[in-house]
């Protein structure tokens, strides 16, 4: 009696009442005239209505199909698009509706277009030409201005948040970015603001300015909701139509905030030659920069540059902007940009090894993304995924296991199953796992993950797309081991190495189509093929492919880099343990040993590989003295590891929660060091 009561106090508060009145509604509706006549009435719901009857709608199969033709509509998406609150709601809600092969995101892209496409005729043609007219007239008479030798100081001017005058056009040495010489010839004039704003209209129409606002909202939310095609081609057709606008007051700032957009979704979709063009535009417009740009948008812009070059594995230029970025980030940027300025900076510290500024970072970005976003929002999981990439090249590998597990579940719980960003999420977690478990030989978890990962990509990618050859690579690491394991019991496993070389081959192909030879990304997979034809008893092939992955590595990274530390270890494997070529194997085990002690400290997990391969070495030459040397050595060693376990980290968590001022006080005023860190001997494959 007393439950009953109980119930009936609880079904009597406001939001019960809300919920049974949701059900209703919802329980009502079907494909009959009456019913069809509500839901077409929805969109005058409040927007906070209307995201909670869209959302029930999402959960019952028989009203996707309708609840598809409702969201199609423009007008009605921006309503939502534009309502913060609504915002992980309206992600779940596309979620469903994909995952049931209701193509919101293709119907919703393929309107925008629609809609908004420039028509290429002549008269629009001649309007651009016309708007051009002003900047190329002062170009021309600045770079006849320009005298030689400024021209030939200056690599490329970036804006470091001071105005400058027609009187300093060489750029300053510190912001010069060396090897970007395809765009010096563009980059050498600096056109003062006051010029520029003399020739601009006031004002756009409002029809003008909602297209575009639905355009950067619409584009932004596809990329953020995984649909990285489909926002492509919003953010492309605004970015024409944008082009073909008389300027204006806000016509700079659009054009940065779209192409910046539009530059994230092409590099997160491996699409270098678009990027490469939408890079080439935002280079065009650098130079116009001032302290009319709001700071917060510059930053932006450098860190999705920084965000291109790395992915391009072009990591010294990435580097350089994520540093541009941080310069021109302030107190007054908002959240999410300082989220993810942070985020790129210390992801391209890691890939320089500076792993104490990374550590300060990515503290900090996951600090503030629990804090203003909670635990559950897409914002905080993409943190996660990055803090994870911190942890596993500092050697801190379980720790890594469970935070890339924590971002999984924020994804899947946002995105269901099948999604771009969650068959990320799968593959780093699988990576995770195959350094963990390596010692155990056990790779169950992590070939549950890359399976899943593979199929997810297999399903939204197109066959030959980098992102599924990034998980085939991971899938054939695995293979490998597995074949290992299962011939050290005695059972011939020839079909899983087979397979292992093929999804090699697959990968090393698209990146020497994509990157070219001289990549890091092609070294890498050299090395991958160099180990596997180690196992496959191929030594001559073996030698040739690690020889091929240390002159790439050396040449792209100077010669005492990790990555060809990583490589001339495994070419001193195979002498030693294969080729019989000892002499060759110690000299190369000991320049591998130095590139680990001067880059991360005595107690470097790799070095238990070299010091084992050195005793081997010794061993076999009836050098005793220097093998008890080494195995003295690797005692001491395996001390200091335990350690270092016992530690967790040689980097804990950053607990403080620092201003953005001092955030950046901090990174600018720490050196670079590179002698004090740990990391995975097995973190890049």
């Amino acid at each position: 009696m007393e439950n009953q009561q109980l119930l009936t106090l609880m079904a009597n508060t406001p939001r019960a009442l809300y919920d049974l009145s949701l059900q209703a509604l919802i329980g009502s509706m079907d494909t009959k005239v009456p019913a069809l006549d509500r839901i077409s009435r929805l969109p005058e719901l409040p927007r906070n209505l209307l995201i909670d009857a869209y959302e029930m709608m999402s959960q019952k199969e028989l009203l996707k199909d309708t609840l598809l033709e409702e969201l199609s509509c423009l007008d009605v998406f921006l309503r939502l698009v534009r309502y913060a609150p609504a915002r992980s709601k309206l992600l779940r809600i596309v979620a469903s509706l994909m995952a049931s092969n209701k193509l919101i995101a293709s119907r919703l892209s393929e309107a925008f277009v629609s809609r908004y496409s420039v028509q290429a005729d002549e008269d629009q043609s001649d309007q651009e030409a016309q708007a051009q007219h002003w900047l190329g007239q002062y170009q021309n008479q600045k770079q006849n201005e320009e005298s030689e030798n400024q021209q030939r100081d200056c690599s490329m001017h970036i804006y470091d948040g001071e105005d400058t005058n027609s009187n300093s056009a060489a750029c300053p040495t510190s912001e010069r970015i060396a090897g970007d010489e395809e765009n010096q010839s563009k980059l050498n004039v600096i056109v003062p603001a006051a010029a520029a704003d003399e020739a601009l209209e006031e004002e756009l129409p409002v029809e003008e300015l909602q297209a575009i606002d639905l355009g950067l909202r619409l584009g932004s939310f596809l990329s953020e909701a995984g649909w990285m095609q489909e926002s492509i081609s919003v953010l492309s057709c605004l970015n024409a139509r944008l082009k073909h606008l008389p300027r204006h007051r806000h016509w700079l700032v659009m054009r940065l905030d779209c192409l910046q957009r539009l530059l994230y979704a092409e590099s997160a979709h491996c699409n270098f030659k678009l990027a490469k063009r939408t890079y080439d535009e935002l280079i065009s417009l650098n130079h116009l920069l001032s302290n009319k740009v709001p700071q917060e948008l510059i930053a932006m812009t450098y860190s999705q540059i920084s965000v291109m070059y790395f992915a391009r594995n072009e990591y010294n230029f990435s580097h350089k902007w994520s540093g541009l970025a941080m310069r021109m980030l302030k107190v007054s940027a908002p959240p999410r940009i300082a989220i993810d300025v942070l985020r790129q900076a210390a992801k391209a510290c890691v890939v320089k090894r500076d792993f104490a500024r990374a550590n300060l970072l990515i503290c900090q970005a996951l600090r503030r993304a629990r804090t203003h976003f909670g635990p559950t929002h897409q914002k905080y999981g993409d943190t996660l995924l990055d803090y994870g990439f911190f942890l596993l090249n500092v050697d801190s590998v379980f720790q890594s296991v469970k935070v890339y597990k924590e971002a999984l579940a924020v994804r899947r719980g946002i995105f269901g199953n099948m999604n771009f960003h969650v068959a990320i999420a799968h593959e780093d977690l699988s990576y995770a796992y195959y350094v963990y478990e390596y010692s155990t030989g056990d790779f169950s978890c992590a070939q549950d993950h890359v399976d899943k990962a593979v199929k997810i990509m297999k399903d939204l990618v197109p066959s030959n797309h980098l992102m599924l050859a990034s998980a085939k690579r991971v899938k054939a690491l695995l293979l490998e081991e597995i074949a290992l394991d299962k011939m050290a019991d005695g059972m011939d496993e020839e079909d899983l190495l087979l397979q292992s070389e093929e999804l090699h081959n697959f990968a090393l192909l698209l990146s020497l189509e994509t990157f070219g030879e001289v990549n890091v990304q092609t070294a890498k997979h050299y090395g991958n093929l160099g180990r596997l034809y180690q196992t496959m008893n191929r030594f001559e092939e073996a030698e040739r492919m690690h020889q091929k992955a240390i002159k790439i590595k050396t040449d792209l990274l100077g010669a005492f880099d990790y990555e060809v530390g990583l490589s001339i270890g495994h070419l001193a494997s195979l002498y030693n343990y294969q080729m019989k070529k000892y002499h060759e194997a110690e000299k190369l085990y000991l320049r591998s040993i130095d590139i680990s002690l001067r880059l991360f400290g005595h107690s470097y997990s790799g070095l238990e590989y070299d010091y084992l391969g050195l005793c081997h070495v010794y061993e076999v030459l009836h050098n005793f003295e220097k093998y008890l040397q080494y195995a003295h050595t690797l005692e001491n060693w395996q001390i200091l590891r335990g350690q270092n376990i016992t530690q967790n980290s040689s980097y804990p968590a950053i607990d403080e929660d620092y201003s953005i001022e001092e955030v950046k006080t901090k990174f600018f005023s720490m050196c670079v060091c590179n002698n004090t860190a740990t990391s995975s001997s097995s973190s890049s494959p």
